[in-house]
């Protein structure tokens, strides 16, 4: 069983979902949408959700849907959180509207937990330098570290895998997704022996499926731990 913890609608081609579901690549995808971008409204952030509802729909139980928000709109977002909870999404998506770590993130965040659902938080590391207000991974560190009650899903190895796995490593509720980043040798397996197998997520952030699944199959693990990063840690972490 492989579960894509890391997916998006309405940035680039979303036939890539449907390939992977509909020829069996992975048998669960985590999805949500990014309509409206880095700042999104209220009304597109229902856009939004009510498009990742829709996949819920078509293709129920193998789409796990992750509600987009943007602490920036305060209750008005929450609203929407609210209503994407009460609809059976398990999951938050945080992309570039602040810092992972501002203060206006807290409420989202003791909402999510209180609901049992993972915060997946971008965070990316540049040497051009980031965009305004988007994270590095010691944000999702700090946030990760401020909730110790909530868990907490540390996008694409926080763009730079060494980076990620030193912030992810004393954070024993934050998870880290391997999508997204160079394949590099043993990246995987130093990550592994950084925060444990059971804290490392597959996931393709719509990049090349294949190309993913190559860094995990690569690594030198056991099966044991594979199995963990590819479906069991994802299985656990969203109660599926």
């Amino acid at each position: 069983m492989i579960i894509d913890i890391h997916a998006h609608l309405d940035l680039g081609d979303d036939s890539v979902i449907s390939r992977m579901l509909e020829r069996g690549w992975a048998d669960v995808v985590a999805l949500s949408s990014l309509i409206g971008g880095a700042f999104p409204s209220e009304e597109e952030l229902c856009q939004a959700n009510d498009h990742v509802l829709e996949w819920m729909q078509r293709y129920p139980g193998r789409v796990v849907g992750f509600a987009y928000v943007n602490p920036r709109l305060g209750d008005a977002s929450l609203r929407e959180l609210e209503r994407c909870i009460a609809l059976g999404m398990k999951g938050v998506k945080l992309w570039i509207s602040v810092f992972a770590d501002d203060r206006r993130v807290d409420p989202f965040v003791e909402m999510a937990s209180r609901a049992a659902m993972p915060l997946l938080a971008h965070a990316w590391v540049k040497t051009t330098g980031n965009l305004p207000f988007e994270s590095r991974p010691e944000h999702v560190a700090r946030l990760a570290a401020r909730h110790p009650e909530a868990r907490f899903i540390l996008a694409h190895f926080g763009g730079e895998w060494e980076t990620g796995a030193k912030a992810a490593r004393d954070c024993p509720n934050l998870y880290v997704d391997v999508s997204g980043s160079l394949a590099e040798m043993d990246e995987v397996g130093t990550l592994v022996r950084s925060v444990g197998a059971e804290r490392v997520l597959f996931g393709t952030d719509n990049s090349n499926f294949h190309y993913c699944l190559g860094k995990v199959q690569g690594a030198r693990l056991s099966d044991e731990q594979r199995v963990k990063i590819l479906s069991e840690n994802a299985k656990s972490l969203l109660g599926i």
